[in-house]
Order: structure tokens, then C-alpha cells, then sequence
């Protein structure tokens, strides 16, 4: 049985982990489970803007933290969607992939519908209020709505090294998390090849039953003690340096965006994260189609368009190796965040899988030790599941767009082969809705809806075709969609602004 549990590494993934885990209040004949979690003092934490899933809520509040204490905390904003800018035909043009599930999903044909009207109007605000919210930069809430709850879906843009914070003052000072300071020198294996200490710089040793490697992407446990094998996506996602670049507000007053914006540059995109306090900006691309000081341009370029007065030489350069472990869980390790794995930030999907990883421990330990083979099987099948589903779905961005314009546009639309479901689906979507039989995966991290905002974002008229069925029922859901555009106007009237709903909880 695992009464102890060590945590290599801190960070945001290390500490949802530890946090999530002492909130369980695992036990074993009643004695609570320990919980460790080593880091270094040596190692930064980077801080930059990063969005979440709507799911973030449920762990916050199954954690314990006040969701308004959390917005305080981070500098948090509210995250309703994204908002993709140039990314059809790299010329201004914008569609959206809201959090709230288009109105008709499941019932009606909605891709048929929206293609038939010939409106200049984009998939998501003719099927969705929430894109109209995002226009306005305004909050899915009222002041006086409960804490994780909302008229609209949401999640949230957060600072990442504030987030880290909070989560360890909480882990160790009301769940009872240990922490321990100090580098990693090396493991000791016992004789079925499990880890079984830890052993520090300094000397000091940690014994313990199971080992969580949260170490980023140095590997220390799954890729290094346990020699796990690395699978690259370097062949299909060509992304491989970001640079991040905070940007002060012009004034006080400043509208906090309601979505994460991307806006398609010409090797890569370039991300727009509204906090309270500043707005994390960053380029992702391929150095393959641009060099550096190009890079670093680009993204000082657009930061001074937001504020004249940024500081430019606060640029830093992140080093991106997409790809993913083949067994995120070997033996007593399963490693977690970007010790897992990392593709690209374009959905946000990096805190989810954390997420995730720490919801199935919380289901199946403490187990005997005989089952944590068969449990790590399991675990390691719907992870790489997860990765492939990842890959499709930040890879249908990219083949879906018109742009031409560049070679690194022509380079991801036309050169990189997609995996055979995606374009069996691609062909099958030309005549219906992405449906949930499509994926045949309980747990899918992208719904058939999201499959649609982007299909119908990047090609309006992607079902433009004659084929009907008597199901189809297009009379019955334009009627839906004119008595959802009734309802906008009382939203934008109630719903405060995000600034003015942020302003009023901090004071």
C-alpha cells in the first residue's frame, strides 16, 4: 500500500498534485497518507499568463481554495473561449471557440443550417451569446452569483507563478502537504526495479511508496531513473520555441480580455492572455521558418501596440519539444505536466491533463502494490489516447486554414500527413456534425462542438452540400437561434464587465 507519497518537483503541476491528493484525505486504516513535495530553491518559475479549462473550477473548489480568494491571489480573469485572429486567410478575419456548447448541438443539423444561410456573420456568434460576451470583454457572472458557478461556462487566465503560491500556502498550511527544499542527486531502486528513496544534494535521503515526477521536462524519474521513452510530434507539429513577453495596461482602467486571443503570425501565433494586472503576450513558431531576432520582433512589434511604454528586453525564449512519454506510468511512478508531456499551448490543454492525472490517482490509490500494474496499464492507455486526441484536434487548426501566404502556411496546411481518423472524420463532416460516436473515447477532452467552432470558423461552407435528411430539422433550429439572439440583450445589460467585476472583488 502506498502510505507515502513523494512529489519531485513544485511548480503549478506539483503542487494541483499535492494540493488535490491531501484534500482526498487518503488513509489506510485510518492513517492519513503522507505527503511530500521536494523542490528546488534553484529553480525559477517562469510566471507566465496561462488559461485553463472551465474544469479548473471543479478542482479548485474540490481542493478547498474560495474562488474569489484564487482571483485575488493570481491576478486571475475570467476565460470564456478563445478567439482566433487571422488564422482563416491572414487578413483580419476572427471566428471564436467559446466554452458554451452551440445552441441546437446533438438535435439539429446545425453545420448544414449555418452553411445555408450564406451570412457573413462567423459559426460561433450565429450558434453561441457567448462570442457577444467576448466582444464586450464582459464576465460570465455577477457580483452576487456563488463562488464556480456562472450564466455562462468559463474557466480562467491566471498568473502561473502566483498560481504555484497559493497552491503550496494552501497544500501546507490547511491540508497538511510537507515540504522539502532540496535538489535531486539521485534514486535508489529495490530489487522489482521500484523506486524507493530519494537521495538530495545535501545528503538527505526520502523514503516513500510512490513517486510522482513533476520535474518539467528534465525527466528525472520517469525519463531518467526508470528510463522511460520519449515519443516526439516534432513531425507534426512544427512549433518548437515560444517567447513570452509581459505587457503593462496602458491604465488602471484597461478592459481585461474575456478569451484567450491568437493571432496567426507568419511562422506561428502569437497568445494575448488578459490578467488583472498586466497581459501576458508570447510567440510560438517554428524556428525552422524564421530565425530569432525576426521572432523577437515580431512579438516586441505587437506588444507596443498595446502599450508604447513595454519593456521589451523582458522578452524570454522558451525552448518547446513536443512529444510525450510512451508510459507516463512506470512501476511506483507517474509523471505529471510537462515531465508527461507538451505539444503547444494553442487549446490550454497542459493544466487539464494534470488535472486528470491527479483525478484517476485520487480514484485508485492507495491500492495494493500487486494492482499497480495492471492500474498503470490502464492509466497509460488512456494517456496516450489523450496525446493522439491533442494532436488531431490542435493539428485541425492548422490544416484547416486557407493561408497560403508563407511556407510555414503552406508547410502545415499541405505537407503534414494527418492521422487516418482525422481524415476519415474530415470527410464525413462534410456531409454531418461531429457526433460523439465519432470518437468512441469516455473520456474525451475535445466535444464534437469544438470540432464544429473550428471546422466552421476556418471554412464556413465546409457542409455546403445537397445531402439532407429528414432529421435535419433547419425550420425548428433557426427558430432556436432567433429566440437565443432575444436573450443577448439582457445578458449584455446584467453581466458586469471583467474589469468591473474584478475591481469589486479586490476592494
Amino acid at each position: 500500500m502506498q502510505k507515502r507519497v513523494v512529489i519531485l518537483g513544485g511548480g503549478t503541476a506539483g503542487w494541483i498534485v499535492a494540493a488535490r491528493l491531501a484534500a482526498e484525505r487518503l488513509s489506510i486504516n485510518g492513517q492519513p497518507i503522507s505527503i511530500t513535495l521536494i523542490e528546488s530553491a534553484d529553480v525559477p518559475t517562469i510566471g507566465v499568463g496561462e488559461g485553463t479549462w472551465p474544469s479548473m473550477r471543479t478542482t479548485l473548489e474540490q481542493i478547498g481554495i474560495p474562488e474569489k480568494e484564487f482571483l485575488n491571489v493570481c491576478q486571475a480573469s475570467f476565460k470564456q473561449g478563445s478567439r482566433f485572429i487571422n488564422w482563416r486567410s491572414g487578413t483580419g478575419e476572427s471566428y471564436d471557440h467559446p466554452f458554451t456548447t452551440p445552441v441546437g448541438m446533438g438535435r439539429f443539423a446545425l453545420g448544414k443550417a449555418y452553411s445555408s444561410q450564406n451570412t457573413s456573420t462567423s459559426f460561433s456568434h450565429w450558434s453561441c451569446l457567448q462570442g457577444h460576451l467576448i466582444d464586450g470583454q464582459h464576465a460570465p457572472k455577477q457580483i452576487q452569483t456563488p463562488d464556480y458557478a456562472g450564466v455562462f461556462n468559463y474557466g480562467y487566465h491566471l498568473d502561473a507563478g502566483l498560481f504555484a503560491g497559493l497552491l503550496k500556502t494552501h497544500a501546507v498550511d490547511r491540508l497538511g502537504v510537507k515540504h522539502q527544499i532540496g535538489h535531486f542527486s539521485a534514486a535508489e531502486l529495490d530489487d522489482r526495479g521500484w523506486i524507493s528513496r530519494l537521495l538530495l544534494a545535501d545528503g538527505q535521503y526520502i523514503d516513500a511508496d510512490f513517486f510522482i515526477d513533476a520535474s518539467g521536462t528534465h525527466n528525472k524519474l520517469i525519463g531518467g531513473v526508470l528510463e522511460g521513452r520519449f515519443i516526439s510530434l516534432s513531425d507534426v507539429s512544427l512549433n518548437d520555441r515560444a517567447l513570452a513577453l509581459p505587457v503593462d495596461y496602458p491604465d488602471a482602467m484597461s478592459p481585461i480580455e474575456s478569451a484567450t486571443i491568437s493571432t496567426a503570425q507568419d511562422a506561428g501565433w502569437i497568445w494575448d492572455i488578459g490578467l488583472q494586472h498586466r497581459r501576458g503576450t508570447g510567440y510560438v513558431y517554428a524556428s525552422a521558418f524564421t530565425d530569432d531576432d525576426t521572432a523577437i520582433d515580431t512579438i516586441t512589434n505587437y506588444a507596443l501596440k498595446i502599450n508604447p511604454a513595454t519593456d521589451t528586453s523582458r522578452v524570454r525564449q522558451l525552448t518547446i519539444k513536443p512529444g510525450h512519454q510512451a508510459r507516463p506510468w512506470i512501476k511506483n511512478c507517474v509523471a505529471v505536466g510537462m515531465a508527461s508531456g507538451f505539444i503547444e499551448p494553442l487549446e490550454s490543454s497542459a493544466l487539464v491533463m494534470v488535472e486528470l492525472t491527479v483525478a484517476y490517482l485520487c480514484e485508485h490509490l492507495p491500492a495494493p502494490d500487486s494492482a499497480l500494474d495492471a492500474i498503470a496499464e490502464r492509466y497509460n492507455a488512456n494517456f496516450i489516447e489523450r496525446w493522439s486526441r491533442i494532436r488531431d484536434f490542435l493539428q485541425l487548426h492548422y490544416r484547416m486554414s486557407q493561408r497560403r501566404d508563407t511556407a510555414y502556411w503552406r508547410a502545415v496546411t499541405e505537407e503534414i500527413a494527418l492521422s487516418d481518423r482525422l481524415a476519415h472524420l474530415l470527410e464525413e463532416w462534410r456531409y454531418r456534425d461531429p457526433v460523439l460516436n465519432d470518437f468512441g473515447h469516455h473520456m474525451e477532452l475535445f466535444p464534437p462542438a469544438s470540432y464544429l467552432y473550428i471546422l466552421l470558423g476556418l471554412v464556413p461552407n465546409y457542409q455546403h452540400n445537397t445531402v439532407q435528411k429528414r432529421s435535419d430539422g433547419r425550420e425548428s433550429l433557426l427558430a432556436e437561434v432567433a429566440a437565443n439572439e432575444q436573450k443577448l440583450t439582457r445578458y449584455l445589460a446584467h453581466l458586469p464587465s471583467n474589469r468591473n467585476y474584478l475591481n469589486a472583488i479586490q476592494a
